[in-house]
């Protein structure tokens, strides 16, 4: 059973997303109220009550979101890192300059989880191997993009 933690991501947490990034399931509820998982890996912290996240703007995961304004993150990483949190999200850009097909969500954390288990330990994540280096570039540039914005940006918007 996850422990509860607050409304706040941890700060090792919040300082892994100020630099890093990690493969996650984005789970949000189709409008004929099933749920519906897709894994996510382009995520920043502007804080440690918010993320933003790039998103193909044409999923499913982005009209349910942008649709209920409701989503859910789970996470697993090396470091024993194991979590989950659900908060609002709004969509900040339908279109990404860095890729027409992405749009950047934002997501208000409400509630974060800890899903570390007491006896195992998370000793790596879902691991992703880039298919090309041209790929790699692509996913640098939209990671780049994401980190240059504040929290001053989206509350302008």
């Amino acid at each position: 059973m996850g422990k509860a933690l607050s409304e706040r991501l941890p700060a090792n947490i919040y300082n892994f997303f100020q630099s890093n990034t990690m493969t996650g399931v984005a789970s949000t509820i189709d409008d004929d109220d099933y749920p519906r998982g897709a894994p996510m890996s382009l995520f920043y912290a502007l804080d440690d009550r918010t993320l933003v996240m790039g998103t193909q703007n044409g999923s499913q995961t982005f009209k349910n979101a942008e649709r209920s304004g409701k989503i859910a993150l789970t996470f697993f990483n090396e470091g024993d890192i194991a979590f989950s949190l659900r908060g609002r999200v709004w969509v900040f850009k339908r279109t990404m300059e860095s890729s027409k097909y992405l749009g950047i969500l934002v997501v208000e954390i409400e509630a974060v989880k800890s899903d570390v288990a007491v006896d195992v330990e998370v000793s790596e994540g879902i691991k992703i191997k880039y298919r090309s280096p041209k790929w790699e570039d692509f996913i640098n540039r939209v990671l780049k993009e994401l980190r240059r914005y504040t929290l001053n940006d989206i509350r302008d918007n």
